[in-house]
Parts: structure tokens; sequence; C-alpha cells
């Protein structure tokens, strides 16, 4: 029977690592493959108006992608800084560990889930008492966006 040897914390941090750098490796490839066919669509304006709008929305949506992608790219760059100062899987708030599973799952992550669900909480209190002194009627539908790991 074979029995496997448990890996250290520090090693599977050194995977998640790998794991974010070709991560980085692929956006910065799409980065430039959007360049590449933005400024392509750039070149073939040339035709009638239901073209160039065509041409106008497809880099609007190549935008949008880009954008999403640099953002992205900034938090895994900030991650990857985290590992050179030793603070990589550390949580912001609280100081403890964010577990493995977690960081597997979201390398950028940058609290533990208990931390996130705090955070969220306090936003959302806020966002509901903000609502209700500008008296907009809409402190129920508040909702999160997932970009604060």
């Amino acid at each position: 029977m074979v029995t496997k040897k448990k890996k250290s914390r520090d090693e599977e941090l050194l995977e998640i690592k790998d794991l974010l750098l070709e991560q980085k490796e692929r956006l910065l490839e799409q980065l430039t493959n959007i360049e590449a066919s933005s400024s392509e669509d750039v070149t073939q304006l040339s035709g009638d108006s239901a073209d160039v709008a065509s041409v106008e929305i497809m880099q609007n949506s190549l935008s949008k992608i880009g954008s999403r992608q640099k953002t992205l790219l900034k938090k895994i760059d900030e991650a990857l800084a985290k590992f050179d100062d030793g603070t990589f899987g550390i949580c912001e708030l609280t100081g403890e560990e964010i577990p493995i599973a977690r960081l597997r799952v979201r390398p950028v992550a940058r609290y533990t889930v208990e931390a996130k669900e705090r955070l969220e909480r306090q936003e959302k209190r806020y966002a509901t008492k903000d609502n209700e002194e500008a008296g907009d009627g809409i402190s129920d539908s508040w909702e999160f966006e997932e970009d604060d790991t």
C-alpha cells in the first residue's frame, strides 16, 4: 500500500504561485491578442454605417473584456508581491491563514471566507443606511461585486 506524503503549507503555496504565474502569462497573451484584434478592426472601418457600428460594438466588447483582464492581472501581481514579502495566504483583515482550499479556488483571495462575509455585511449595512438617508428607496436591492476577494 502506497501512502501519499502530505504536502506542507509552503509546498502548496508554491504550487499556487506557479498557477498564478501561468494565469498571468495567459492573461498577458490574451491582452496582446485583444489589442491586435482591436487594431485590425480599426483598419477595416471603411464600409457602410452598419459595418462601422458592428466594429464599434466589437471594440467596446473587447475593451470590457480587456478591462476585466487588466483588473485580474493587477490582482495577480498583488498576490505575487505578497509572496515576496511573506504575506501571501494571510487574511488582510484578521491575520489568519487563508485555507489552501480557498486559495486553490481563488488564488487572489485577500480574506478568509468569514472575513469576506463580515466585510460584505458591513458594506451592506452602510449602503442600506446611505440609501435610506438619501431616500432613494433602493436599500433592498444592494448587490455586491465579487472583485474584493
